[in-house]
């Protein structure tokens, strides 16, 4: 038989060395392989990859925490100053008036909730206010105090029998929720007390289980845990509301009515009826009664602890 040799110069002979390299036995060149060499520097690249993109991620979302948290923090100070910036100004300011409007000022309205019922009655004094501007339909009415401590509002029958609108005055958040929870649809509120001066400020409210509500100025507490409610003066909140001629006051704030009464200009707004919430003890029903005579008004009935006065047209 015929060996037959293949020859040598058509062969490579390779040798593969410890590092995954094969060598040509006539050239002596490496010669890549196609799998190991590439697998072994991509299983040495992943964790460097991982680790990289991890630390990507938390960063991005750590700066995008950070960026809105200083934007909240700034967006907070703005805020502060600018309410800040409003004690101490005049009742009429415009910028004021815009404030409360803009963001004080909401419907008297919970969409989410199931609407409270009230008692289909009518207050004795209510009634009196009917009878004295002669039953008068689309009347306008403010209410500082509806809803306290469970009781009912004075206003609710006008608005539901004989189409009045107007604002509800409520600083007890408890009450204030309560409020909206009764649908006055055609009515404003604001979560606020009316200032006993002529210029808006801010007060503390304590929660006191026996005497109820108690007001203390804010600048005098330092205890976080008690409700800051603004106080407006009622003609801000009148004009915020853009009315100047309003049939019906009803006014209970647990101890400030006279000085409430004092800051309205009352040669620039209209109140045919006022009615005024006093305590039994009240030592001041004698000294609203000189004040609001000074101002044309005349006492005209009690209803337990409500005394109503009546703008005297005669004497004008």
């Amino acid at each position: 038989m015929q060996n037959i040799k293949k020859p040598i110069m058509t062969i490579s002979r390779q040798c593969q060395n410890s590092s995954g390299l094969s060598y040509n036995s006539e050239m002596g060149t490496p010669v890549k392989s196609d799998t190991e060499p590439v697998t072994g520097m991509t299983r040495k690249l992943l964790p460097l990859a991982a680790f990289f993109m991890a630390f990507t991620t938390v960063m991005t979302v750590l700066i995008v925490y950070m960026d809105n948290n200083a934007m909240r923090h700034y967006q907070f100070k703005v805020n502060m100053s600018q309410d800040y910036d409003l004690l101490g100004v005049s009742q009429d300011n415009p910028q004021l008036v815009m404030y409360i409007k803009e963001v004080h000022l909401t419907p008297a309205i919970e969409l989410h909730h199931k609407p409270l019922e009230s008692k289909d009655e009518v207050s004795p004094d209510t009634s009196y206010v009917l009878k004295l501007l002669k039953n008068k339909t689309y009347g306008v009415f403010v209410e500082a105090g509806a809803y306290d401590d469970g009781k009912t509002s004075k206003t609710e029958w006008l608005e539901e029998k004989f189409s009045w609108r107007g604002l509800l005055i409520q600083p007890d958040p408890r009450h204030y929720f309560n409020l909206r929870r009764h649908n006055r649809k055609r009515c404003q509120a604001v979560h606020a007390c009316l200032s006993p001066t002529p210029y808006p400020k801010e007060i503390t409210l304590h929660q006191e289980p026996e005497e109820g509500v108690r007001i203390n100025g804010l600048l005098d507490d330092s205890d976080w845990f008690n409700t800051r409610v603004k106080c407006f003066p009622f003609y801000s909140l009148a004009l915020a509301m853009n009315v100047t001629d309003i049939d019906y006051f009803s006014l209970e704030t647990g101890g400030t009515e006279l000085q409430v009464l004092e800051t309205i200009p009352f040669e620039r707004i209209s109140i045919e009826v006022i009615g005024v919430h006093l305590n039994a003890n009240d030592t001041e029903k004698g000294t609203i009664k000189k004040f609001l005579a000074t101002k044309k008004y005349k006492f005209m009935d009690r209803f337990r602890n409500s005394y109503m006065f009546m703008m005297n047209r005669l004497d004008i």
